[in-house]
């Protein structure tokens, strides 16, 4: 797979296609569903919600309602109580007629009206009930009436003009009264009150009747643990707030008056945002409960489900994926096999087989393309022995331009005859050319030791500086591993005059041969320290080595020093094929380095 990747793009593979095409055939059509359906649903969501609403303002509207029943009742008791509406007359009269003992029988009455007063309330917590005469004397079921009220303030109040005109049996719907103080709550404390006008027969008012609620008796209600942005306030006819969980709005005036608000329920703008806005009359003196919440929290509510629904859908979607793309990749793995046979056969591996067999088309096509594998290696093998058969006959050509056997008479008569003169450094030097052209007549094998071909360089390099006044320093360091390693005759001599002629420009230098076995290669390193080679130049040279598979082979001159570089690369590819690595670096004025690492096994 690695292999197969590292030659084509995954993005054009087979399998790539596959999976993304059951991606889309899958999870598209399921996003369409889900999308149309949200879409489709949304006025029913919307229906849900403002029913939810309307049901919880319901709800809510009971237990007001049952606080507000308790006050009517209250008020009624008292109303019908007689004792306590004898008692209330009685000290009318007696302040009207100023009895002298009018002061000691009201404290008395007094202590008798409250007890009443504190049995009525017993059963409703919280209630402060206020019995105020027109002659400035008051009751109360509370223990200090100025905890809830100023009886020297009120009757000073607007709302108390209304009283003084209501008729009997008739309840004045106050709404919103300010206490002086209250420890139970922080910020202003506030009361919801109603009053009655309690009248003689003649219809002349005896006292006036207020009871009293406070205002966190309704608000404690309408906290939303869940939600602390939704809000419900209770409104009086006249669209005052007077009862809510957040104290600063009390007695301040609604946002959305109510021609601005629908009959029952409607999406406004609130603080930029969009809320559902929901309203329920009371049939107590005109209020109204009303209920803001967040229009999208709303809805997400109700689309819990539907989110569920949603991620159910996705996780049976991607468990079918899942189970659908591993079966695609079992159907794609002679495929990918292919493409990594093909990838090997590709770097040269003609030896590799996929065996992929089987009844289908993948199977067929497994089977044809292991015979044709085999026949391409059994085509290879014969044009590299055709080749190398004619390499032989083009080396064999080389070295018959000349009689090499008559030269080497010749050059050892001659030695001998300068020997016996006593000349032994020219004497060393014909042996030198002697040992030289022995080499070149061993047509027998076409390799030889290395320890053999780095003699001949030896000798060939004597012949140089002999011929040259400027001396070639001569290196060799090769491991001892190496030395009987077979290599092709004449492999390194075509390379050392390349770099005398062209490296030092047939000058004085240095030459450095080294090699080493790494594995199943012997690496052999050649470098001098001549003017080196541009950098243009070295590109078209090894261009022109990189074409050497391609290029048919020319006929090389007859001169041993004519054997280039390319000529050299060229025989070599012909022998070991792939496996021959050549290559050479270059920097102008520090010198050349050429690398050759030839396989140990030599194909035949």
């Amino acid at each position: 797979m690695a292999g197969y990747f590292r030659n084509k793009s995954w993005r054009r593979s087979l399998r790539y296609k596959l999976v993304v095409t059951s991606v889309l055939c899958l999870l598209l059509p399921s996003l369409l569903t889900l999308w149309a359906s949200d879409y489709l649903t949304r006025n029913i969501v919307r229906a849900q919600v403002v029913d939810n609403e309307r049901k919880a303002l319901e709800l809510t509207d009971v237990y007001i309602s049952g606080l507000f029943d308790n006050m009517i009742r209250i008020s009624n008791s008292i109303l019908f109580e007689n004792d306590i509406n004898i008692s209330l007359k009685e000290i009318w009269q007696r302040s009207r007629s100023n009895q002298q003992d009018y002061a000691k029988d009201t404290l008395s009455a007094k202590y008798y009206i409250n007890k009443k007063l504190e049995n009525i309330a017993y059963a409703m917590d919280n209630v402060t009930i206020a019995l105020m005469t027109t002659e400035g004397q008051y009751f109360t079921n509370t223990p200090n009436l100025d905890d809830a009220f100023k009886p020297s303030e009120i009757v000073h109040e607007p709302w108390m003009q209304r009283v003084k005109e209501l008729p009997a049996f008739k309840v004045d719907w106050v709404g919103l009264i300010r206490r002086p103080h209250d420890s139970g709550r922080s910020g202003d404390p506030f009361s919801i009150a109603i009053a009655r006008n309690l009248r003689m027969s003649t219809n002349e008012t005896y006292a006036y009747l207020i009871v009293s609620i406070r205002e966190d008796q309704l608000s404690q209600i309408f906290y939303h643990d869940s939600n602390e942005r939704q809000e419900t306030l209770l409104l009086d006819e006249q669209g005052t707030i007077i009862a809510s969980k957040d104290t600063r709005k009390i007695g301040s005036p609604f946002v959305f008056s109510r021609k601005e608000m629908n009959p029952d329920s409607g999406i406004v703008q609130y603080d930029k945002e969009a809320f559902l806005l929901s309203r329920h009359s009371l049939p107590f003196g005109g209020y109204e409960l009303v209920s803001l919440k967040p229009y999208k929290e709303a809805v997400n509510q109700i689309h819990t489900v539907y989110r569920l629904s949603f991620v159910i859908q996705i996780a049976a979607v991607l468990l079918f994926l899942i189970l659908f793309i591993y079966m695609i990749r079992q159907f794609t793995k002679p495929v990918m096999k292919l493409g990594q046979v093909a990838s090997q056969v590709e770097g040269g591996n003609l030896s590799i087989r996929s065996n992929i067999r089987g009844q289908d088309e993948i199977g067929h096509l497994g089977k044809m393309f292991d015979q044709m594998l085999e026949s391409v290696e059994w085509m290879m093998a014969e044009v590299t022995r055709e080749q190398t058969q004619k390499r032989k006959a083009e080396l064999a050509m080389l070295q018959a331009q000349i009689n090499p056997h008559f030269l080497f008479n010749i050059l050892n008569s001659i030695r001998l005859r300068i020997l016996m003169r006593g000349d032994h450094e020219n004497a060393e030097l014909l042996s030198s050319l002697s040992g030289l052209l022995r080499m070149t007549i061993q047509r027998d094998d076409e390799c030889m030791p290395l320890h053999e071909e780095l003699h001949i360089v030896e000798k060939y390099v004597e012949l140089l500086n002999f011929r040259q006044l400027e001396k070639v320093d001569l290196e060799i360091n090769a491991a001892s591993d190496c030395l009987a390693v077979p290599i092709p005759r004449f492999l390194l001599q075509p390379i050392i005059e390349n770099a005398y002629i062209h490296g030092l420009d047939q000058s004085a230098g240095r030459i450095r041969i080294s090699a080493r076995l790494t594995g199943t290669l012997l690496a052999i390193r050649i470098e001098d320290n001549g003017k080196g080679i541009a950098y243009e130049k070295l590109e078209l040279l090894r261009q022109e080595m990189s074409r050497v598979r391609d290029a048919s082979p020319s006929v090389q001159s007859a001169k041993l020093s004519s054997i280039g570089l390319s000529n050299v690369y060229e025989r070599m590819y012909l022998l070991y094929g792939r496996q021959f690595k050549l290559s050479i670096d270059s920097k102008p004025g520090i010198g050349t380095m050429l690398q050759i690492n030839v396989p140990i096994r030599i194909s035949q």
